[in-house]
């Protein structure tokens, strides 16, 4: 498994960062905040697999704003012991490129909502998929 990933230089680019500002939450109302992740890797040639991640944010009811965020990062790669894995998303998920994506998109998403009518949204820099 450790011989996946040839080296860890790789580095984390935003793909794509949406903020939508919604209507304030009624009186009154309770407003839960809904955070989901999705993963890709995509095997861009024999030697580099493109990670990339998506956040977004969700409140129900729909008020306040939504928010998403996706980035990635191409990896080196041994094309031999990642077509050997079952899933490579499932592989991914747990490494260190994925946590440093999260953390980064947390940062953005906290950087984000700075200036929100909640102030600025931390969320967890682990991935919730």
């Amino acid at each position: 498994m450790d011989k996946i990933i040839k080296n860890m230089n790789f580095k984390p680019l935003l793909d794509r960062a949406e903020f939508e500002r919604l209507d304030p939450p009624k009186e009154g109302s309770m407003v839960n905040i809904r955070v989901g992740d999705e993963i890709e890797v995509k095997l861009l040639n024999d030697n580099v697999a493109r990670v990339t991640i998506a956040r977004s944010v969700v409140p129900e009811p729909e008020c306040i704003f939504k928010i998403f965020v996706q980035m990635s990062a191409d990896v080196a790669i041994e094309k031999k012991y990642f077509d050997e894995l079952a899933k490579p998303t499932d592989y991914f998920k747990t490494s260190p490129i994925c946590k440093a994506l999260v953390l980064h998109i947390s940062t953005l998403i906290a950087n984000m909502t700075n200036n929100s009518a909640i102030g600025p949204l931390v969320t967890v820099p682990t991935l919730q998929a």
